[in-house]
């Protein structure tokens, strides 16, 4: 993003020292027993657990195409498939179903979603493979860069598949599916396109609805199908035909919703072509393009914001009397509106807020940055619920996405998070870029996931930031929890220092957030050891150092898991070796022996060994934090356990060249 609004630097405040030293004094309460941020609306369970449930709806929607049994048997045989096809024929759909199926034993599912180079998830890392873990890898959209890149990892990756008994399904990119490795030929399996009436039919059975008739397709559906839709729209179409039978007379039935649902879709549009034009009144025109975008709003807000579009287009106000205006009901009926019993207004045909809409913003250019202010200065009306506020967000986004680049989408956002007293404004920041990171269209998600990494990682304004930090919690932590991690990091690095223990701070999010998720713990312990920023970036070290201690503060103690690979201890030790550099001991001591008792409460003796050994690591070039260490261990700990850390230092002592050694008095005292 070449363009992207925001600082074009990354300067950074020198960070307090403590004094006569160069460790940092800290003042934060590191995560514990804390409730969740009260700015944020923190989520209501693990997002890998909503992950879950997203997975068994979708099962329970999915009309097994052709061929789907052999590629499921190729994943189960092989622990990999790569899955080819026709776009729109619901190749990731099936990759997704395929990894549910599989036995479930203590692995997770989740996806690896390609990103830029440098702004992570890493590429295919081993460390980061759990025992048994169901992984997706949608390549569908990549370029051939992404695809050479990923490509030339899974030779490697398919080994470490094989000996975590982890699974991996792996959408290719159509125009590259034929120069897969001759090695995995075997594994390409194609997914071919299900029955569509069966499609609809499914969504329709899973909403209730009998559908023993929807065999009995009337002409207009046939016809529909026979232009072979993407799945994604015969979805869509099964929600409008639901729609239509909310609203159907009681005979009605199947091929009446299915007649009603198909003229919403491709006869509104055409209505629409000949009534605006018919409609000569600015007045009328500005109040059906305000039932439009505000559909199934209050009357009032209705009113209100006609007015305010009326003003801003400078449309003649009616000077008589009051008395004597057109009552709103009469207004409503002009354009085909009415207001319900709970006095929200909604057209009288369905999908006719659509139609209008789309026949304004593409016939009328000029309307698009008018209609822009409108809807910012339409959000501040007290008579504007908050729930209709995002609609208004999400329909304003949707049309933008017609005819804007992409990086133009994400500007509103910015602009609108800038303004710090403004709450209203601001969660319409957050909704827009929600709707970006959620878009069914992968370029236009990664974009908006793209733009909010570059922002991440600049210092940004107090509201711009809390923006962010929502996006990341509330959105992507359930999308794409990994990239969430990533940059609720960067903000963090960058949070000024009072803001760091405030109740929402991207420390305090971030470490709610992987306190959830033991494989989020993990990621975020590897890009804490293995992604530490340069040396010359002391500020950034120091955060990393503290929100490390906030990691092993966690209730559910982490660390008997993170103990338990050899890869993981090594990236423990060069987190602690970090602490012991920046912070004081009146600093890091409490952790120290908050950790060494939880690891010694734990059923396992070897993790006393292990945590041990990790201490002695960290510390090995630092002669007092080694010592502080053991004193610290002698007070905790049985005699025979501080006798092994004892034999473990004596060791690393032996090893070190004469000069740098301390006084064998001073290591035993």
């Amino acid at each position: 993003m070449t363009d992207t609004p925001g600082p074009p630097a990354d300067a950074e405040p020198v960070p307090p020292t403590a004094p006569g030293g160069d460790r940092y004094q800290t003042t934060f309460q590191f995560f514990g027993t804390d409730p969740p941020p009260d700015f944020l609306s923190s989520p209501t369970a693990p997002p890998r657990q909503v992950a879950e449930e997203q997975l068994s709806r979708l099962q329970q929607r999915f009309v097994r195409p052709t061929g789907i049994n052999d590629a499921y048997d190729t994943l189960e045989r092989h622990n990999i498939v790569f899955l080819r096809g026709t776009p729109g024929n619901g190749r990731t759909t099936a990759a997704k179903v395929l990894l549910r199926e599989l036995p479930r034993g203590s692995g997770t599912y989740k996806e690896i979603a390609p990103d830029p180079d440098g702004q992570s998830p890493e590429p295919l890392t081993p460390e980061l493979v759990g025992e048994g873990d169901r992984m997706l890898l949608d390549l569908a959209e990549a370029e051939e860069d992404v695809w050479t890149r990923y490509h030339d990892q899974l030779p490697g990756f398919h080994k470490v598949l094989l000996d975590k008994r982890s699974f991996l399904a792996v959408v290719l990119p159509q125009p590259y599916a034929d120069g897969l490795s001759p090695d995995f030929a075997a594994y390409r399996k194609s997914v071919n396109r299900p029955d569509d009436l069966e499609v609809i039919a499914r969504h329709l059975r899973v909403r209730g609805i009998d559908t023993r008739d929807c065999r009995r397709a009337p002409r207009e559906l046939t016809a529909y199908l026979a232009n072979q839709p993407p799945m994604r729209e015969l979805a869509r179409l099964a929600d409008i035909i639901l729609e239509a039978r909310e609203t159907a007379e009681p005979a009605d039935s199947f091929p009446d919703w299915c007649r009603r649902a198909i003229a919403a879709e491709k006869i509104r549009a055409e209505e629409v072509n000949d009534f605006v034009p018919a409609l000569r009144a600015g007045s009328q025109r500005a109040l059906l393009l305000t039932v439009a975008m505000l559909h199934g709003a209050p009357a009032d807000a209705i009113h209100r914001a006609t007015a305010i579009l009326q003003r801003n287009l400078r449309i003649a106000r009616d000077d008589r009397p009051l008395l004597e205006h057109k009552s709103l009901m009469e207004r409503l009926h002009e354009v085909g509106a009415s207001r319900n019993d709970a006095s929200c207004v909604h057209f009288d045909k369905l999908r006719y807020d659509h139609a209008v809409r789309h026949y304004f913003w593409r016939n009328m250019p000029d309307l698009r940055r008018p209609l822009r202010d409108w809807a910012e200065e339409t959000l501040g009306l007290p008579q504007f619920p908050e729930e209709h506020q995002k609609a208004l967000v999400v329909r304003l986004a949707e049309l933008c996405a017609l005819t804007e680049d992409a990086d133009r989408l994400t500007y509103l956002a910015w602009d609108w998070a800038k303004q710090p007293t403004d709450p209203t404004h601001t969660r319409a920041a957050v909704d827009w870029l929600s709707w970006g990171v959620r878009n069914e269209h992968e370029p236009t998600s990664r974009h908006f996931r793209s733009a909010i990494y570059t922002w991440a990682t600049h210092r940004l304004e107090p509201s711009m930031r809390q923006v962010l930090i929502d996006v990341c919690l509330n959105t992507m932590a359930f999308t794409h929890p990994e990239q969430a991690v990533v940059r609720l990091h960067h903000l963090a690095r960058r949070e000024p220092w009072s803001k760091a223990d405030s109740r929402n701070s991207a420390r305090r999010v971030l470490l709610a957030l992987v306190a959830m998720d033991t494989r989020l713990r993990l990621y975020l312990l590897y890009r804490l050891a293995v992604l530490a920023p340069q040396t010359d970036e002391a500020r950034r070290q120091a955060a990393d150092a503290s929100l490390f201690l906030g990691l092993l503060m966690m209730p559910s103690r982490p660390e008997h898991v993170l103990l338990q690979l050899t890869s993981t201890r090594l990236w423990l030790s060069k987190c602690w070796t970090n602490v012991l550099r920046w912070f004081s001991s009146e600093s890091w001591l409490p952790h120290l022996t908050q950790w060494v008792a939880a690891v010694d409460s734990a059923e396992d003796p070897d993790l006393v060994h292990q945590a041990l050994d990790v201490l002695v690591d960290a510390s090995a070039e630092n002669y007092p934090a080694l010592r502080q260490i053991y004193l610290t261990v002698r007070k905790s700990l049985s005699a025979a356990k501080a006798e092994r850390l004892l034999s473990r230092i004596a060791e690393v002592q032996r090893k070190r060249p004469p000069h740098q050694a301390g006084s064998k008095k001073g290591t035993q005292s």
